[in-house]
């Protein structure tokens, strides 16, 4: 049979894999299982690194070996292997991680073992004495390789253990392992996203092992501190590095663990993230992005990321209030000049706005005001995708609000307006804006006033275009709506204050219109305030 699978490995290595399972099932022979196993070393030994053939060798051998007993044979063969094995190629690399997570399905503790044993033998020497000729087998690029192959290999044998197996041996042994391999690396980016990439199959196997299992507090700290390093690291480097956006994943994933770390760190870690994560690339550098070869692939982690942000901040919700969420995440960010820099930020509060309806959340209603103004002129931004994550975010936030004050709220159908804001007419956008204007405002409670007004002011000092436009059709449909209402109830000097400011820093000649029929409008209401407010001087 091995021979008719020769030149076709690919198909033949599924059949193959399957006939050796039920074959080292049924067999009770310890003498024919090794000796299975010493031939399919030779041929192991003797394989092209790229050959299909020699990636079935790894995963054949390392399912024999764990049908072995002995554990002094599977140790030297797997010790024979790892040594022969040439990481600097990926096909090789891989072949490592099958070869010691086969093996491992059956003799965990026995892979482990050996799998310590080697990676002590790679980091020794690294700050005692040795010499020239060691230290620079230690430092060549190979064994880098094989630090970083290592590093995976833990993270694989993680999810492949079982939950006895798993809290016995994962922080002494798998993740000390890692934290040894990584310290006497190089550091390098290979070297850097294999630890990601380990914490993230650790963490999510550790989750897996149920509620009741607790992770060390200190380790988590450690792995925390290892995290937020990496993040400021690149914070000012290249923005097309999948560092930052693999450190998010990590940390979803590290996240999840019990017990919960303090507050301030992980908020403080989430703010770092979301400043990389919403704030770049720059404009520039995404269309770099978009005209190199790698494009597609980062563009989807960078989704995948934005995801797994919203995820990590819907764990943060259950024991933090959603203020510094939406103060450190999104509100500057929606008012940037950089498109692609605003949907995402959109996309992270469309996310933090459904996590928070989903868990009755109320106090997100807090923040309506300010929200409602830094939405109100993202339904008429250039990128259409944005317009509708706009709506999402406005549509769930009367939601959010309609729960908190246990009333229905007359909201309209917000949704049908949508198909308007997809028309190519900037015209027909504004319309329909205004449209979903005069549905939101019915809406609003007058204590938000003053936050939406703040809010419009800095659209109209930091945008343009259209933006600015809807921002202030926003704000005189709301006057209109409740003028009267917030000349009785509130004090109008604020209210005037930041009109009066927004004139005086005018950069549009688009604002002027609307900041003259909002003062016309809080005039005919309360004239002698208003007038009073105007031209009080502070």
């Amino acid at each position: 049979m091995w021979e008719e699978a020769k030149g076709k490995e690919t198909l033949a290595s599924p059949v193959l894999q399957q006939f050796l399972r039920a074959s080292l099932d049924t067999m009770e022979d310890e003498a024919w299982t090794k000796g299975l196993s010493c031939e399919l070393s030779r041929w192991l030994s003797s394989s092209l690194s790229s050959s299909g053939e020699k990636s079935f060798l790894y995963k054949a051998l390392g399912t024999v070996l764990g049908a072995c007993k002995e554990v002094l044979h599977i140790q030297e063969k797997l010790l024979q292997h790892l040594e022969e094995a040439n990481a600097e190629e990926p096909s090789e690399a891989q072949g490592m991680i099958s070869l010691l997570s086969h093996a491992a399905e059956s003799n965990f503790h026995t892979v482990l073992d050996t799998l310590t044993m080697f990676a002590s033998r790679l980091c020794k020497g690294q700050k005692g004495r040795i010499s020239r000729r060691k230290k620079m087998e230690l430092d060549s690029r190979r064994a880098q390789a094989t630090r970083s192959a290592l590093i995976l290999a833990h993270g694989s044998l993680a999810l492949r253990a079982s939950k006895e197996q798993l809290l016995a041996r994962l922080e002494g042994d798998i993740v000390g392992n890692i934290l040894l391999l990584y310290s006497c690396s190089c550091r390098d980016l290979q070297n850097t996203l294999a630890l990601l990439q380990s914490i993230t199959d650790f963490s999510s196997a550790f989750q897996a092992a149920g509620d009741s299992a607790c992770f060390n507090p200190s380790l988590k700290g450690k792995l925390l501190e290892i995290l937020t390093d990496l993040l400021k690291k690149y914070y000012l480097g290249t923005p097309v590095s999948p560092v930052p956006l693999k450190v998010v994943l990590a940390l979803e994933q590290l996240s999840k663990l019990k017990p919960s770390l303090g507050g301030k760190d992980m908020c403080d870690l989430l703010i770092l993230c979301c400043k990389i994560i919403v704030t770049h690339p720059s404009a520039e550098m995404m269309l770099k992005i978009r005209k190199s070869q790698q494009a597609a692939r980062y563009l989807q982690l960078l989704q995948t990321s934005l995801k797994a942000l919203g995820r990590l901040m819907v764990v943060l919700l259950e024991t933090e209030t959603t203020s510094g969420f939406f103060q450190n995440t999104v509100h500057r960010s929606m008012t940037s000049g950089n498109m692609w820099e605003r949907k995402r930020a959109l996309q992270t509060c469309s996310q933090l706005l459904a996590a928070c309806e989903e868990r009755g959340r109320g106090d997100a209603c807090k923040h309506f005001g300010s929200l409602v103004g830094l939405l109100a002129p993202l339904t008429c931004d250039p990128m259409p995708t944005s317009r509708q994550l706009a709506v999402t975010c406005l549509s769930s936030l009367l939601r959010i609000q309609a729960k908190a004050t246990n009333r229905v709220i007359q909201t309209g159908d917000i949704g049908s307006l949508c198909e308007g804001l997809n028309d190519r007419s900037t015209v027909c956008q504004l319309q329909t804006s205004s449209k979903i204007a005069r549905i939101v405002c019915r809406s609003f409670s007058l204590e938000h006033t003053i936050d939406f007004m703040m809010a419009v002011k800095d659209t109209f000092r930091k945008a343009k275009g259209m933006r600015v436009r809807a921002a202030g059709k926003w704000m005189i449909t709301f006057l209109q709506m409740h003028g009267k209402d917030i000349c009785r109830d509130l004090d109008l000097s604020p209210i005037v204050y930041i009109l009066r400011s927004c004139m005086s820093s005018l950069q549009h000649s688009t604002n002027m219109p609307f900041l003259c029929q909002a003062a016309a409008i809080l005039t005919r209401c309360h004239a002698d305030v208003t007038i009073d407010s105007f031209f009080h001087r502070r």
